[in-house]
C-alpha cells in the first residue's frame, strides 16, 4: 500500500518538479546547461552506441568514485561494452566527467523518480545490466528497471540504523524493492544482515568497495607550486566540511595559531560552491584568506587557504601534516577517512561518523585515528601532533597500514561478479 501511495504521490507532484529543480539550480546543485537539464526528465544528451550498455547509479562523489575501479576492470574484460553512470549531484557529475574521460563511458544525471521519466531513461538506454551503489533506493527507478528486465546488482550496499528502522516499519515495501535485485554486496557484515532482513536473498560481504579506490591523485606540478608558496609551515587540512563546521574549525585554528604562528589551514568544503561563504567566515575572524577557485596565491601572510575546487583533495592531503575529515563535528555522519590515511596523514575526526562506523572501527582498532569532540579538543590534539613529530609518524604509519590492507576489496568484488558479468555480457 505504501509503495502504491509513493507512486501516486510522485505522479501528482509533476507540477512541482520544474520549480524544485530551478531552486536547486539557484543553489548551485543542478546543471545550468540547457541540453543537460533534460536528463532529469529521462532524455539523453548523447547518442546511444550500438551494443551492450551497463548502467551504474551512484548518488554522489564518494559513491561514484568507488565504482571507477570496477568500471575500469569491466571495460578491460569487455572493451565493447558502453557504460552509463548516473548521479544526482552536480558535484558528482563534474567529478565523473573527469574520471570517465577517455573511457567508453558517459555520465548522465539521474531522472527524477517519476515513472514516466525513468521509463523514458530505460527505453532509450536499454541497459543489459544495472548496478545500484550504496543506499540510493529510488522505488520507481528500481521497479522500472525490473519491468524492463534489467538484471540488477547492489554494490557496496549500506543501510544506516535510521534507515533500517524506517524500512522495518515498511517491510512489505522493502521486500518488493529488494526482490528486484539479482545479487548484492553488503558494505559490512552488519549491512549484509540488514539487507537480508529487508528481503535481499543473495547477498555477500567482501569489504567496503570505497577502500578499493586507488589513492587520490594529484597534479605534480601543482604540488610543487603550492609547496614553493607555502614553504616550511605546519599544514592542517580540514576536508569535506559542512555548514556549521567551519566555525568550529576556525575557533580551533585561532588557538593553534597562538602556539604555532606559522600554521596554514586548508579548508576544502564538501560543496565547493560554498567558497565565498567560507571566505566571509574567515575574514570575520580577522584572518587572511585566499581562494583557490579565483587563483589567489598563498603568501606568507595567508592564514587560511580555501580549496573550493573539485577533485583536488589528493593534492591537499599530499601537503598535509594533519588532516581533519569533516561532516563529523556536525551531525552529518562523516566522510571517508581512508583517503587521507592512504596518503600518510594523521587522521582526525569528530564524533558523528555513523555513515562510516565500520571504517572508523577498523582505524580505531589499530589506534590510527583521533576523535575530537569540540574546538578545544581539536586544537589540543593538533598542537600535540605538531609538537611530537615521532608520535605523528606512528599514527601515519598505522593508518596507512590499515588503508592498504583493506584496498584488496576490488579484486574480491570482481571475483564475485565474474559469473554475473560472463552470463550477461559475453
Amino acid at each position: 500500500m505504501k509503495l502504491f501511495l509513493y507512486r501516486v504521490v510522485m505522479f501528482l507532484l509533476k507540477p512541482l518538479v520544474r520549480p524544485v529543480l530551478a531552486i536547486r539550480r539557484m543553489k548551485g546543485l543542478e546543471t545550468t546547461d540547457a541540453k543537460r537539464k533534460r536528463e532529469r526528465f529521462g532524455y539523453a544528451s548523447v547518442k546511444r552506441p550500438e551494443g551492450k550498455v551497463v548502467w551504474f547509479n551512484a548518488a554522489s562523489v564518494g559513491e561514484s568514485n568507488s565504482i571507477v575501479p570496477v568500471i575500469d576492470e569491466l571495460l578491460k574484460k569487455f572493451p565493447d561494452v558502453f557504460v552509463v553512470v548516473t548521479t544526482t549531484t552536480l558535484t558528482a557529475a563534474n567529478n565523473m566527467a573527469k574520471k570517465l574521460s577517455g573511457k567508453n563511458a558517459v555520465h548522465q544525471f539521474l531522472p527524477v523518480d517519476r515513472r514516466a521519466y525513468v521509463d523514458r531513461f530505460f527505453n532509450y538506454w536499454k541497459p543489459s545490466l544495472g548496478f545500484f551503489v550504496d543506499s540510493d533506493f529510488w522505488p520507481n527507478l528500481i521497479l522500472s528497471a525490473k519491468a524492463h528486465n534489467v538484471p540488477l546488482v547492489l554494490l557496496n550496499g549500506r543501510v544506516s540504523d535510521r534507515s533500517f528502522a524506517s524500512w522495518k516499519n515498511n517491510l512489505p515495501m522493502a521486500k518488493v524493492l529488494m526482490s528486484a535485485f539479482d545479487f548484492g554486496f553488503g558494505k559490512s557484515e552488519e549491512d549484509k544482515k540488514k539487507l537480508e532482513v529487508m528481503g535481499l536473498n543473495d547477498v555477500v560481504c567482501v569489504g567496503n568497495l570505497k577502500y578499493g579506490v586507488p589513492p587520490l591523485s594529484h597534479n605534480e606540478d601543482e604540488l610543487k607550486k603550492l609547496k614553493a608558496e607555502i614553504g616550511k609551515r605546519h599544514i592542517l587540512v580540514v576536508s569535506s566540511t559542512h555548514p556549521g563546521e567551519e566555525e568550529i574549525c576556525l575557533t580551533a585554528f585561532l588557538t593553534i595559531k597562538k602556539r604555532f604562528p606559522d600554521v596554514l589551514m586548508v579548508i576544502a568544503p564538501r560543496h565547493p560552491a560554498r567558497g565565498a561563504e567560507i571566505q566571509e567566515l574567515v575574514d570575520g575572524n580577522k584572518l587572511v584568506s585566499a581562494r583557490r577557485s579565483v587563483s589567489e596565491k598563498i603568501t606568507p601572510n595567508t592564514d587560511v587557504y580555501i580549496a573550493d575546487t573539485m577533485g583536488e583533495l589528493g593534492l591537499f592531503y599530499s601537503l598535509a601534516d594533519v588532516s581533519f575529515v569533516g561532516g563529523s563535528l556536525v551531525k552529518w555522519g562523516g566522510h571517508n577517512p581512508m583517503e587521507p590515511a592512504r596518503l600518510h596523514n594523521v587522521v582526525l575526526s569528530g564524533p558523528y561518523v555513523h555513515n562510516f562506523t565500520e571504517t572508523y572501527d577498523l582505524l580505531k582498532a589499530e589506534k590510527s585515528v583521533v576523535i575530537v569532540k569540540d574546538a578545544n579538543d581539536f586544537a589540543s590534539k593538533v598542537k600535540s601532533f605538531f609538537e611530537h613529530e615521532e608520535v605523528a609518524e606512528e599514527y601515519k604509519s598505522r593508518a596507512f597500514y590499515v588503508s592498504e590492507r583493506e584496498a584488496n576489496v576490488l579484486q574480491r568484488t570482481m571475483d564475485k561478479l565474474k559469473p554475473v558479468l560472463d552470463k550477461v555480457l559475453k
